[in-house]
Protein backbone atom coordinates (compact mmCIF):
# COMPACT_ATOMS: atom_id res chain seq x y z
CA UNK A 1 0.00 0.00 0.00
CA UNK A 2 2.85 2.39 0.77
CA UNK A 3 4.43 1.76 -2.63
CA UNK A 4 1.09 2.38 -4.39
CA UNK A 5 1.17 5.88 -2.90
CA UNK A 6 4.79 6.51 -3.88
CA UNK A 7 6.08 5.79 -0.39
CA UNK A 8 8.28 3.21 1.24
CA UNK A 9 8.37 1.25 4.49
CA UNK A 10 11.99 1.74 5.51
CA UNK A 11 12.02 -0.30 8.72
CA UNK A 12 9.49 -2.42 10.58
CA UNK A 13 9.76 -3.51 14.21
CA UNK A 14 7.67 -5.71 16.49
CA UNK A 15 7.80 -4.06 19.92
CA UNK A 16 6.82 -4.67 23.51
CA UNK A 17 5.04 -2.02 25.56
CA UNK A 18 2.40 0.50 24.50
CA UNK A 19 2.81 -0.23 20.81
CA UNK A 20 2.90 -3.62 19.08
CA UNK A 21 4.52 -2.44 15.86
CA UNK A 22 6.64 0.52 14.82
CA UNK A 23 7.03 1.22 11.11
CA UNK A 24 9.48 3.79 9.79
CA UNK A 25 8.00 5.07 6.53
CA UNK A 26 8.83 7.72 3.98
CA UNK A 27 6.35 9.48 1.69
CA UNK A 28 6.61 12.31 -0.82
CA UNK A 29 4.66 14.68 1.45
CA UNK A 30 2.52 14.87 4.58
CA UNK A 31 -0.76 14.55 2.67
CA UNK A 32 0.34 11.25 1.15
CA UNK A 33 1.48 10.00 4.56
CA UNK A 34 -1.93 10.92 5.99
CA UNK A 35 -3.65 9.04 3.16
CA UNK A 36 -1.58 5.96 4.01
CA UNK A 37 -2.48 6.16 7.70
CA UNK A 38 -6.18 6.63 6.92
CA UNK A 39 -6.19 3.66 4.56
CA UNK A 40 -4.41 1.43 7.06
CA UNK A 41 -6.73 2.55 9.86
CA UNK A 42 -9.83 1.95 7.74
CA UNK A 43 -9.04 -1.78 7.70
CA UNK A 44 -10.53 -1.84 11.18
CA UNK A 45 -7.84 -3.84 12.95
CA UNK A 46 -5.18 -1.13 13.16
CA UNK A 47 -4.97 1.92 15.38
CA UNK A 48 -2.27 4.30 14.18
CA UNK A 49 -0.28 7.02 15.87
CA UNK A 50 2.01 9.17 13.76
CA UNK A 51 5.15 11.08 14.61
CA UNK A 52 6.82 13.44 12.18
CA UNK A 53 10.60 13.40 12.29
CA UNK A 54 12.99 15.96 10.86
CA UNK A 55 16.50 15.29 9.61
CA UNK A 56 19.18 17.35 11.31
CA UNK A 57 19.59 19.93 8.52
CA UNK A 58 15.84 20.59 8.37
CA UNK A 59 15.67 20.87 12.14
CA UNK A 60 18.55 23.35 12.20
CA UNK A 61 16.82 25.50 9.57
CA UNK A 62 13.61 25.51 11.62
CA UNK A 63 15.51 26.22 14.83
CA UNK A 64 17.48 29.07 13.23
CA UNK A 65 14.23 30.73 12.14
CA UNK A 66 13.05 31.02 15.76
Amino acid sequence: MAEELGGEVRQFYFTMGNYDIVAITEFPDDATAATFVLRISSLGNVKATTLKAFQEDAFRMIFDAV
